[in-house]
């Protein structure tokens, strides 16, 4: 990811120059601005290949923008992450995120966001693409879906040992946006995901016509927290699941697993 650039805009000084700092730690180039206008004209400039975006802008609202982004053929390819402190009302219903989403956001994320799960987003924006951009490779293709970032990176370590390209997102969306975007061989998956459960997502890959035919494999302890084990499998078997699979399961195993279906 060393050279990537990334748009950084909110109107916080102390929030982008402590982000600056976290993302220039893992050789991203920053660039910011503090509100509508500016954004437009560093869009122009410097065509990033992220833009991390703040809801509460002066002058114009971070929602609206997103959408104008979106919709210029110029820009519409570049990933956005809303990050903002607009968080979910008393009920827990996460209307900002909705609305995000609904203007096309490609990933929603609350402030504070630990450093970790904001490197994993950027990671996976940016990755996500430049596969839409770079050359087709004959290696077979596994997308991880999965926030466990100790299970991903083995897991990755060993795949690509074995000569597989190798995606991750940390949340479901993200993953089906990957899903659709570089129509891997196979995806690995866990059922607890912090957006949406992975039985459903399973659901939505296997109902849609470009994907219904990548075979997904569940793999999480989500077996252990029911009273009866075989319910998970079940769950599985019913939302199209391939391949119901416990944690813990040590990478070189999962391998194996793994090359029976690419």
């Amino acid at each position: 990811m060393n050279g990537s650039k990334i748009l950084l805009v909110d109107d916080d000084v102390d929030f982008c120059n402590a982000t600056t700092k976290i993302l220039e730690s893992k050789g991203y180039e920053v660039v910011t601005a503090y509100d509508a206008r500016e954004a437009r004209q560093r869009l122009k400039k410097e065509k990033p290949d992220l833009i991390i975006l703040d809801i509460m802008l002066p002058g114009q609202d971070g929602f609206s923008l997103c959408s104008e982004f979106k919709e210029n053929t110029d820009f519409f390819e570049i990933p956005i992450l809303v990050l903002t402190s607009v968080s979910a009302n008393k009920e827990g219903e996460k209307y900002a995120e909705l609305i995000a989403l609904y203007h096309k956001a490609d990933d929603f994320a609350e402030k504070p966001i630990d450093s970790k799960d904001l490197l994993a987003r950027v990671y996976a924006l940016i990755t996500r693409r430049k596969i839409t951009v770079s050359e087709p490779t004959n290696k077979k293709k596994i997308l991880i879906i999965d926030d466990d970032y100790d299970f991903v990176r083995a897991l990755r370590v060993v795949l690509e040992a074995n000569d597989y390209e190798v995606q991750a997102s940390n949340t479901a969306g993200g993953g089906i946006r990957m899903a659709v975007t570089m129509y891997p061989d196979l995806i690995v998956m866990d059922a607890m995901l912090p957006d949406k459960d992975g039985f459903t997502v399973s659901r939505e890959l296997k109902t849609n016509s470009q994907t219904y035919n990548i075979p997904i494999l569940i793999v999480t302890t989500l077996d252990k927290q029911f009273k009866k084990p075989d319910f998970a499998q079940t769950l599985a078997n019913t939302h199209k699941v391939d391949e119901f699979i416990p944690k813990p399961i040590e990478p070189e195993v999962l391998l194996k697993k793994i090359q029976q279906y690419v």
